[in-house]
């Protein structure tokens, strides 16, 4: 990594007025909706019919999850908030969407009702904190042009409301290329800043938004490099994506390892805050959330990761799919905070 690399400690009281800031946020989301649902019990024998552990229900619970994940953790950092996305014509869609006009979108909501599928419920069975098994009710099948023209419409019409746009891409059909692309086109034009959760399926679809939040495992496969062994290895692969998407700015989560953002001028390299780890469901859905509204409530990007990384760090140490309050996020800020590792180009 050609450079000068420098270490710099993090700045807690610009990033406590960079906090203060984030409620001025105004963010349209745009992606896949569904339901993240939880039977919960607890095992204390193992079935006669199948060696398979007996769970003794004790209580069900679910909340709008994906893209609605996203919002939810804007909402609870007091953004204004828009939604755009496509449920089923069915009680789960229409219970999804009562839920969502409970959270102050107003007329900023857009639920796209489709015959042809069900509303996405992905259901979790846990035994006290750990996870048994999975059940996913979907149709991840690509919409429909006539589907594509209707959310490009609504998309034109609600942009210009907002400072920035998520695209939180579940690979549940939304999101197809066209949709990428058009809307990154029409965000662009009204200068409106586009940030992006990809998933591997659409990963050179992306070309042109203003910044991507991959994982290691999706920037990885999203390039076809091998699973980064080293910082070496991360900044290839982020330069590899930069060059080819064409990409001013990119995030890459690191799990323990933190996370790194790379553009022209800079590396920055951040360690994650030591903390336990319950359950790391959501977590990208909250560093997106915090990034992006730090960067539409004129923060640095410097800022915005650092603010993003401790907010992942309080959503891991909860368990199911969680949010970062602005409150949590500021009594964190009082503890120690890990040093950045800049290199300039």
């Amino acid at each position: 990594m050609a450079g000068v690399e420098s270490s710099e400690p993090i700045d807690a009281r610009s990033l406590d007025a960079a906090l203060k800031k984030l409620a001025s946020a105004r963010i349209l989301v745009l992606g896949d909706l569904m339901w993240d649902e939880y039977v919960r019990g607890e095992v204390t024998r193992i079935s006669p019919e199948a060696p398979v552990p007996v769970l003794l229900g004790t209580g069900e619970d679910r909340t709008p999850g994906g893209a609605a994940n996203v919002l939810k953790n804007l909402r609870d950092l007091k953004c204004t908030i828009g939604m755009l996305g496509i449920v089923g014509a069915d009680e789960n869609g229409l219970a999804l969407q009562h839920e969502l006009e409970k959270w102050g979108v107003g007329e900023n909501l857009q639920l796209v009702r489709m015959a042809d599928r069900p509303t996405t419920i992905k259901t979790r069975f846990m035994a006290r904190n750990q996870q048994l098994l999975r059940y996913d009710r979907e149709n991840p099948r690509a919409i429909d042009t006539k589907t594509e023209d209707s959310i490009l419409k609504h998309f034109t019409r609600l942009v210009g409301n907002f400072d920035a746009v998520i695209m939180s891409d579940y690979d549940k059909g939304l999101l197809t290329p066209r949709i990428i692309r058009e809307s990154i086109a029409i965000a662009r034009k009204s200068k409106v800043f586009v940030a992006v959760d990809p998933q591997v399926k659409h990963f050179k679809e992306y070309g042109a938004c203003d910044i991507m939040t991959p994982n290691e495992k999706e920037a990885s496969e999203g390039i076809g490099k091998p699973f980064p062994q080293s910082d070496a290895d991360t900044e290839a692969i982020a330069s590899a994506i930069r060059e080819s998407l064409h990409l001013q700015h990119l995030l890459i989560t690191r799990s323990q390892r933190g996370m790194a953002y790379f553009s022209d001028e800079e590396s920055v390299y951040l360690p994650t805050v030591a903390r336990e780890v319950f359950d790391v469901t959501g977590a990208g859905d909250t560093v997106i959330s915090v990034y992006t509204a730090a960067i539409a409530s004129r923060s640095t990007h410097v800022q915005a990761m650092a603010l993003s990384n401790v907010a992942g760090g309080i959503v891991v140490a909860k368990l199911g799919t969680a949010t970062a309050t602005a409150q949590e996020i500021a009594d964190e800020l009082k503890h120690p905070l890990p040093a950045l590792r800049i290199i300039k180009k």
